[in-house]
């Protein structure tokens, strides 16, 4: 190496470095705790139109912070992330979901749309159980969200925002399966639609249209690659 050169390192942690290793480097320890979710937040809401950044400062003041500590504290997410990474995954689902500034717009639309994507992101890696508790926080919490009016055995989670800005159960997303007359399908090809396949293509979509990577996270024989196949298929196979 030229006597020049400097190298950087920036690991999780130095669990696995042996006592030279730590002896002959400069140790910085950064906590995650000096960055919270509002630097980042406050460095996009700046790209957002003014009308829509208005009432989603109030949304998130008014209830973020109480969402990321409920989520370290009461429940236990599938996958341990850091704080940055919700907010990161908020503001990206966000992006891909609000309306154009040509678009009409109520602001109830951006305000659902902030409890969609909190519940996406804070509420993405925690099991039924664990959203069931959350979902129980969101309706007592004080900000008093706009969050959809539910039937017996239904949960928030069922529901997305359609593009008039209203709330909609999944199931009126689903489409018909058809069986091909052409042709006789694979067996582990075939995909039928249902609530959850189809909401997690269009998560996908949503932050994929942006350019930005998707991860599915899940046990063995939950249909993960199965999925990502069939929201591949839709594609030019040059471009997959």
């Amino acid at each position: 190496m030229a006597p020049n050169c400097k190298v950087v390192f920036e690991p999780h942690n130095i669990d696995n470095a042996s006592p030279a290793t730590v002896s002959r480097n400069g140790m910085v320890f950064m906590s995650s705790s000096v960055l919270d979710w509002k630097p980042i937040f406050e460095a996009w809401l700046q790209k957002v139109p003014q009308q829509q950044a208005d009432v989603l400062l109030g949304c998130f003041h008014s209830a973020f912070q109480d969402l990321i500590n409920f989520v370290f504290t009461a429940v236990s997410p599938k996958m341990p992330i850091l704080e940055c990474m919700y907010i990161k995954q908020t503001i990206d689902l966000l992006q891909g979901l609000l309306p154009t500034v040509e678009e009409k717009q109520a602001q109830g639309h951006v305000s659902r749309l902030f409890v969609f994507a909190v519940m996406w992101s804070v509420g993405a890696l925690l099991e039924l159980e664990d959203r069931s508790k959350l979902e129980a926080f969101l309706q007592s919490h004080p900000a008093s969200l706009d969050l959809p009016q539910t039937q017996k055995d239904q949960t928030i989670f069922e529901f997305m925002v359609n593009e008039h800005g209203q709330w909609e159960h999944w199931s009126f997303k689903v489409p018909e399966y058809k069986y091909p007359s052409d042709s006789v399908p694979d067996y582990s090809s075939i995909l039928v639609p249902n609530v959850d396949n189809v909401r997690t293509d269009f998560l996908m979509q949503t932050i994929m249209k942006q350019g930005k990577a998707v991860l599915l996270i899940g046990e063995q024989g939950t249909a993960k690659t199965v999925m990502v196949k069939g929201y591949t298929s839709k594609f030019d196979p040059k471009h997959r």
